[in-house]
């Protein structure tokens, strides 16, 4: 089916994937398509458009989002009535230019996007960063909250300190000094997930416009934040090794910028691991340029082979770097529990933040997260999961052997949850994906890493969350999707100029 009287202007303020999306609303309620009716597939309905597939698919994502729609993974879109009628006046008009730019644009809806696919119960699903659901120790941790509820009752269904409960804070200052960091439980931030603590930090130390470094491609999350912030992305580029350091004290003496953000372990999304060597030569041009460092070391717990390697935090003794992590990739993302460490002054005014925010983390899951630690719960947990994800790593490393074709590079991680890989030259990772889903199998295309639209041949592919069963079929779903196009298909898209656009 086609989408009758739906038109786009590309030099309208308007981004087009919302224009699309306001178009089929309007289509819908004024009888043009029907309720119950499939939407065109992405692919008709981009080259009638004549634009990116992405924003197709973003403006899909957006009906959904708003329940006009519902996706159904390997069968496509579906309309499922007129959202309810609202007023057309110059009032109802004025919240559609009301909005900051905290919470518009391609920046701040990627993260909104991925988050959507990664969540998504349909079909094989390499999305997302997520810990397997069938390895959570419910019954575990079911016994560490009927332990805190019956001991302490009422006093974890308080409110507590805005830095978070003083125990566990101690937990994790022990566990940091255990891996050479110079920490006390005054120096711990207890947040609602990692996110809340990069947020916080970059909130704290950036106004717009401000610079920041980091290294392209990163973490999606961080991207969304700066964006949000209407912060100056400066992206250092990276070699085996991680962020080159030539490249960046080029950054730091042009761009003069206000922090530094980097994951020098098992990097999201590259999964690359910096030597010890790398990170001394990062932390003392830092420390000459006066930047101070944030370390997100969100799977450091997770490593399935190889040696530990000091932390930044620890061979910096905790003066110029904030570290931040989390027990949602290690242990249970619904708890959201995250934390960071930082010097007294910067952690006063973190805590401050968080009390504006939420006034503190839910004390009764920070009670039984500390319950759960004192049992050696956590210890016995990430032994098992490791071996877990030790295997279905080599299951997908040797699926996409058996599956991929020539000239693809795969990644090898030492830990983390996925892998990373890189396409032939002229294969669209954003194709791909938008072809995957139609069959029923969801990743994310590595374009979703950057800020400067690179990065489109390109994927990530998560084993954590998936059965073997699941890796194979699906990896032999893209091996498929991906032999059809090596062999020089999709020549004619080389150069193209590509929208920036929430993807998913």
């Amino acid at each position: 089916m086609t989408v009758p009287g739906l038109k786009i202007d590309l030099d309208a303020e308007t981004p087009v994937y919302r224009q699309i999306a306001d178009g089929i609303r309007r289509a819908l309620e004024e009888g043009r398509v029907l309720a119950g009716r499939k939407l065109p597939p992405t692919r008709d309905l981009a080259l009638q458009l004549g634009v990116n597939r992405n924003t197709v698919v973003a403006a899909y994502d957006l009906l959904v989002e708003e329940g006009v729609a519902r996706s159904h993974t390997g069968r496509g879109t579906f309309l499922v009535g007129a959202p309810a009628p609202v007023e057309r006046g110059a009032e109802s008009a004025s919240w559609f230019t009301a909005f900051s730019r905290a919470v518009e644009g391609p920046g701040v809806a990627g993260l909104a996007s991925v988050y959507r696919v990664a969540i998504s119960n349909e079909g094989i699903s390499f999305a997302g960063s997520f810990p397997a659901p069938d390895l959570m120790p419910a019954e575990a941790f079911r016994r560490a909250m009927n332990r805190v509820l019956k001991e302490k009752g009422g006093d974890v269904l308080a409110y507590g300190p805005p830095a978070g409960y003083p125990p566990l804070r101690e937990a994790i200052a022990a566990d940091l000094r255990r891996r050479g960091s110079r920490a006390a439980a005054e120096d711990i931030l207890i947040t609602n997930g990692s996110q809340q603590a990069i947020e916080l930090v970059f909130r704290a130390f950036v106004d717009p416009g401000d610079a920041v470094v980091l290294d392209e491609p990163t973490y999606t999350g961080a991207l969304s934040v700066l964006a949000s912030l209407d912060a100056r992305l400066v992206g250092v580029p990276s070699d085996a090794h991680g962020m080159r350091p030539d490249l960046l004290e080029r950054a730091l003496e042009r761009h003069r910028p206000r922090l530094l953000y980097l994951q020098p372990t098992f990097h999201n999304p590259t999964t690359r691991v910096m030597p010890e060597g790398r990170r001394r030569e990062i932390l003392d041009l830092a420390r000459r340029h006066y930047c101070p460092v944030v370390e997100d070391d969100w799977a450091g717990d997770l490593r399935l082979e190889g040696e530990d390697i000091p932390t930044l935090h620890a061979l910096d003794g905790g003066g110029h770097v904030i570290h931040l992590s989390t027990f949602s990739k290690k242990l249970l993302p619904g708890l959201r529990i995250g934390w960071l460490a930082a010097p007294g002054p910067v952690l006063s005014r973190l805590a401050l933040l968080k009390q504006i925010e939420d006034h503190g983390t839910s004390l009764l899951l920070q009670a039984a997260l500390h319950a759960f630690l004192e049992e050696g719960s956590l210890a016995d947990h990430l032994e098992a999961t490791r071996v877990a994800y030790r295997s279905r790593r080599d299951t997908m490393l040797r699926a996409i052997a058996a599956s991929f074709p020539e000239g693809v590079e795969v990644s090898s991680p030492e830990g983390g949850l996925f892998v990373w890989v890189t396409l032939p030259r002229g294969v669209d990772g954003d194709e791909i994906a938008a072809s995957a889903r139609e069959r029923g199998v969801l990743l994310n295309p590595g374009s979703l890493f950057h800020f400067d639209g690179g990065g489109r041949n390109t994927m990530r592919l998560t084993f954590s969350a998936v059965t073997p069963e699941q890796i194979e079929r699906g990896i032999s779903v893209l091996g498929a999707l991906l032999r059809e196009r090596v062999p020089g298909g999709w020549r004619e898209r080389e150069g193209a100029a590509m929208e920036a656009v929430p993807l998913v």
